[in-house]
């Protein structure tokens, strides 16, 4: 007799979710240690990389039964506390949780597109949201967060006034994050990070692109395979966050140091609904 409550394959497995990242993260480590800076920096890399993989396994166990409007309210809090602090020169990106300083955009991001992605009417925080990264400033993320967001406003069933008139808000929101951005100078183990592979070889710099460029083609297969709009957002955000770097002034995720960009990834796989527990895409849990 066959059997139908079979258990269906996940969409997004632990176990490749954490070796699509590790590449980029060695490349980074390598490049600290050839540079000579300070073993507790490429050290909480590797540590975030396995402490956080662990505990978003452990959260992803229960944060299906946590209501979808709980997580859009948490995670809209915790990118706008950034704007409380006193930042730099006009630039509010971060938060001090005490026993870390973290990019707020990079850390809540992923997971604030997985969970919109699971309301049928994300509109109201999607804006607030692009609002809040855009007074941070940060033009990386909020184009990153603009583009991402771009196949849950032009989903089926969405009146077409209504998609336009909520992408005109975004690209108003990106002109002026564009007029106020402020430019932090780079931090050669962070933005500067395949500056110094390039010191060490120029493969190491082709390598290191090609690592980066992995993540993003990670969520592209897995919409191919699943057709998770989930995937296809992350996969959108990180294209762009990726490709931000070319100017020198932004972060480079996983490589460089900083524990956000990983915190980031591993809350969004934390968020990111089984395949088998997840309604229609379309329809999602109501909000």
């Amino acid at each position: 007799m066959k059997r139908t409550d079979q258990k269906q394959p996940d969409t997004y497995p632990i176990q490749k979710a954490a070796l699509v990242i590790l590449p980029a993260i060695l490349l980074g480590v390598l490049a600290m240690i050839a540079g000579k800076e300070p073993p507790v920096l490429w050290g909480k890399q590797l540590a975030a990389w396995l402490i956080l993989a662990f505990l978003a396994w452990a959260l992803r166990r229960f944060a299906v039964r946590i209501p979808v409007y709980v997580w859009d309210v948490l995670l809209l809090l915790l990118l706008a506390a950034s704007l409380l602090g006193q930042g730099t020169d006009g630039v509010r990106r971060w938060l001090d949780l005490g026993v870390a300083h973290v990019h707020a955009a990079m850390l809540v991001l992923p997971a604030l597109l997985v969970v919109l992605c699971r309301v049928k009417k994300p509109y109201p925080v999607l804006i607030a949201a692009a609002a809040v990264v855009c007074f941070q400033p940060d033009l990386s993320q909020l184009t990153a967060f603009c583009a991402a967001a771009l196949p849950l406003i032009w989903k089926r069933g969405t009146k077409r006034i209504l998609q336009e008139g909520i992408t005109v808000c975004l690209c108003i929101l990106l002109r002026i994050c564009l007029s106020v951005q402020t430019v932090v100078p780079p931090v050669p183990y962070t933005e500067g990070i395949l500056s110094m592979l390039g010191n060490i070889s120029g493969i190491l710099v082709a390598v290191g692109w090609i690592a980066l460029l992995l993540i993003p083609l990670f969520f592209v297969f897995g919409y191919y395979k699943k057709k998770s709009r989930p995937l296809l957002c992350l996969a959108i955000y990180y294209t762009v966050t990726i490709l931000f770097i070319l100017d020198g002034h932004y972060p480079v995720p996983f490589m460089g140091f900083g524990l956000s960009p990983i915190a980031g990834y591993w809350l969004a796989y934390a968020v990111m609904v089984p395949e088998k527990d997840k309604d229609d895409p379309e329809r999602g849990a109501a909000a």
